[in-house]
């Protein structure tokens, strides 16, 4: 099975038993529990339960022919229609959400991300924490982007950076990618040095914005950790800027 479809779905939600089965209804069309069970290698009462499950979820349907029940997966786009309809509910309430969230004495100053998933959240809570007419500060050792990031994701990422006028300096190792940064620079609105891999050959991905440093690690199953703290927040800033400006010196 395709390791790269079973992983979105797992990201989306779904349980394995629950992807195993959804594909095995993909594949076979109307059939019995019995088959649908054989083929995603799970058996058979546990098969009915998921079933059930994923009917609730609008993801599978039955019908009847005589007395017999068979089961098939709804079509894919069921999948993208139930996952704007979940993300439709969410910001109805988010709102209130943010409300409760707000009124909290104390909060998490530490958070651990893993998976893809984790990583593409920490992005785009660089843009929702940074204010308008702000600035992302950016280690980038990152290679091969969109092997690991879908392209819609980046495209997606960088418009919403743009429409808050939030200005992106990257401190990058040299790479295609960051190549391909450079010459887009001033549409994306980024500002960017380029450092030779063989002196600065780090990996992995550092953001400092707000009063928030996310460390992000490509090569431990994507683990991502954000500190928020100001002091944190505003050392590592002076880091940065310490370096920025001895690049601009060279220049």
């Amino acid at each position: 099975m395709n390791n790269e479809i079973t992983k979105a779905l797992l990201d989306i939600g779904l349980s394995k038993e629950e992807v195993n089965i959804y594909l095995a209804g993909l594949e076979l069309g109307e059939s019995s529990v019995q088959n649908i069970a054989k083929k995603a290698d799970i058996k058979r009462p546990t098969a009915y339960l998921i079933i059930d499950d994923l009917i609730k979820k609008g993801l599978f349907y039955q019908t009847f022919k005589g007395k017999k029940r068979y089961f098939s997966a709804q079509s894919p786009k069921d999948l993208e229609i139930e996952l704007k309809r979940k993300a439709f509910e969410l910001t109805k309430v988010m709102p209130e959400l943010n409300s409760i969230y707000n009124t909290l004495g104390f909060k998490p100053r530490v958070r651990f991300y893993e998976g893809v998933a984790g990583a593409m959240s920490v992005y785009n809570d660089t843009i929702d924490s940074t204010p308008e007419n702000g600035e992302i500060l950016d280690f980038a050792g990152i290679k091969n982007l969109f092997d690991t990031f879908p392209k819609e994701f980046a495209i997606e990422y960088y418009t919403k950076r743009i429409r808050k006028n939030i200005i992106d300096k990257v401190i990058a190792v040299d790479c295609e990618e960051s190549r391909e940064w450079k010459k887009n620079a001033e549409e994306e609105m980024r500002e960017i040095f380029i450092v030779p891999e063989d002196q600065f050959n780090f990996s992995g991905d550092m953001e400092i914005y707000g009063d928030k440093v996310a460390l992000i690690s490509y090569k431990e199953n994507f683990m991502a950790v954000v500190i928020e703290s100001k002091e944190i927040a505003n050392m590592q800033r002076l880091m940065f800027n310490l370096i920025w400006n001895n690049l601009k010196g060279q220049k």
